[in-house]
């Protein structure tokens, strides 16, 4: 760290030379003989040529209808064997592609195909009846192609016709890098989600150094051999609206590993997964992650569970603690990003000697990484503007050849995730970080969910808990209530204190929507 406190690192190792769809066909090719998908509930597998060969036959019949570089595809489906086709396809005509979640309000939609105005949207058919009606009252002019049957729509089987130009195909050249590649969506947890047109650049730069190391950890390489079962495949249940869900793709692509196919999520059933699978790579939020390790089977062989990835929002030390415990080879993974930057902040390596150490310290398993190559960082107090050292939180800020919020670091450069600082409060001058008080809530055996917003009172925000009780346990608000107040200090206790509800109001990628619950509580309706 510099004298002003500004830590620099170097620049990027490799320079994005190619298209996403250029990227993606290469790779796509150098492993079309490994399985690249599998559907979880049926065993249907799927390798990376037959993929290919799909996505090329649905980017020609795009072609036909006129999609071309600029336009705008999107999917709005949940998984599926073909979901990822259009997605694949667009980025092989050096479209733009943005996704929709299929759980979304007509609201939400509405707001979302008005901001992108999609040329062709491929729907799983529970949605027609919505985008329908979307599409009615908004000034997109859409063709909505179906995966299933229809008598109104084009069915997707049609995309997937043989196509006399199939043979000798090749993606289209992007000339310039900058060009919008993929668009992605904030989540929505303080409003309406905004859209993040992100670069072939920012994509591919991602690709290319995310897992780059100068200190190499050979022995964690041969240890994890052991265990590895082919072919090497993740368990994730993001839809392609996530953002994580285009990063599992495209690393699944880059190394030629699978991806299980998960419509829905089930605590009992991924434990099944693991088994069958022999998964080697575990990403899921918060509330997934909890879920499984409540549905724990001892009968359940983990020893090819080699890395583990809490996503979306930060999840308590009691819990991480218990993911090594019940998966013993684990690397608990560890990294920082937003919607905006196309790639993580910060993050551990698991193949970097150094990273190896910070993650055997059980006093840094909060940390979400150290500095990453090719971003400058500074850590800058709320109140004064002025840059803090070590120990001391603030406001991140950034500045990158990619382009952000709260958080801390220490004499290790690891950072730790305070919280954002929307969502941060003031409780008679002093910052209130509401993740802080979650995860104590959290630590409570009866609660299963949890949140915590400022309630104005008296030209001051006091704290409230909201809680979802674990089934079978019979516990008061005011035992809730004694039991944060003998872990945090006087000016953290919840003065608003403690409700009782049966689930909370969640975005699509599992975060809190505060300003509704906010509402709710102001209205009278928790």
């Amino acid at each position: 760290m510099s004298i002003d406190n500004i830590i620099t690192t170097p620049d990027i190792a490799i320079e994005p030379t190619q298209s996403l769809g250029s990227f993606i066909f290469t790779n796509m090719k150098k492993h079309k003989d490994n399985i690249a998908q599998i559907v979880a509930k049926t065993g249907e597998k799927d390798t990376f040529g037959q993929l290919l060969q799909r996505s090329i036959r649905t980017a020609l019949h795009m072609s036909d209808r006129k999609i071309s570089r600029g336009d705008v595809i999107t999917v709005c489906t949940k998984n599926h064997l073909n979901a990822v086709v259009p997605y694949i396809a667009t980025q092989l005509l050096g479209a733009i592609i943005g996704c929709i979640d299929p759980m979304y309000s007509p609201q939400e939609m509405k707001h979302l195909v008005n901001t992108i105005q999609p040329k062709i949207i491929f729907s799983a058919p529970e949605s027609i009846p919505t985008l329908e009606k979307v599409l009615d009252e908004t000034s997109a002019n859409a063709e909505i192609v179906v995966f299933g049957q229809s008598d109104k729509h084009t069915q997707f089987f049609e995309f997937l016709k043989l196509h006399a130009c199939e043979e000798g195909f090749q993606p289209v050249k992007i000339d310039n890098l900058d060009n919008t590649a993929v668009i992605h969506f904030s989540s929505g947890s303080t409003g309406l989600p905004k859209a993040v047109c992100l670069s072939h650049y920012d994509f591919i730069g991602q690709m290319l150094n995310m897992r780059l190391t100068d200190n190499p950890d050979e022995a964690y390489r041969r240890n994890v051999a052991k265990y590895i079962s082919l072919p090497i495949t993740y368990l994730s249940y993001s839809f392609l609206y996530w953002g994580s869900a285009s990063l599992i793709l495209m690393r699944s692509i880059t190394d030629g590993h699978c991806r299980l196919v998960c419509e829905t999520f089930d605590g009992k059933e991924a434990w099944n997964y693991i088994q069958t699978y022999k998964i080697c790579f575990v990403m899921v939020v918060p509330a997934h992650a909890i879920e499984i390790l409540t549905n724990r089977r001892g009968d359940v062989d983990v020893q090819s569970v080699l890395y583990f990835m809490v996503l979306g929002s930060s999840i308590s030390k009691e819990y991480l603690f218990k993911i090594q415990e019940v998966f013993p080879n684990v690397y608990l993974g560890a990294w920082y990003g937003q919607t905006e930057i196309s790639r993580p902040l910060t993050m551990l390596n698991p193949n970097d000697k150094h990273h190896a150490e910070l993650r055997k310290n059980p006093e840094k398993i909060e940390t979400v990484g150290i500095p990453v190559r090719g971003i400058s960082y500074k850590v800058v107090d709320i109140d004064t503007g002025k840059n803090v050292g070590f120990n001391q939180r603030g406001e991140l800020r950034v500045k990158s050849k990619f382009i952000m919020n709260g958080l801390a670091i220490d004499e290790d450069f690891c950072f730790y995730v305070v919280d954002r600082v929307k969502e941060a409060f003031k409780y008679q001058g002093w910052f209130i970080a509401p993740t802080l008080l979650k995860n104590e809530l959290l630590n409570h055996p009866a609660v299963k969910e949890a949140a915590v917003v400022g309630i104005p009172k008296d030209n001051d925000h006091h704290p409230m808990g909201l809680v979802v009780l674990n089934d079978g346990f019979q516990v008061s608000e005011e035992e809730i209530e004694k039991f944060i107040e003998e872990r945090v200090s006087d000016r953290q206790r919840l003065r608003a204190g403690i409700k009782f509800i049966v689930s909370l109001p969640l975005t699509v990628t599992g975060k809190v929507k505060r300003r509704e619950l906010e509402q709710m509580i102001l209205e009278g309706k928790i």
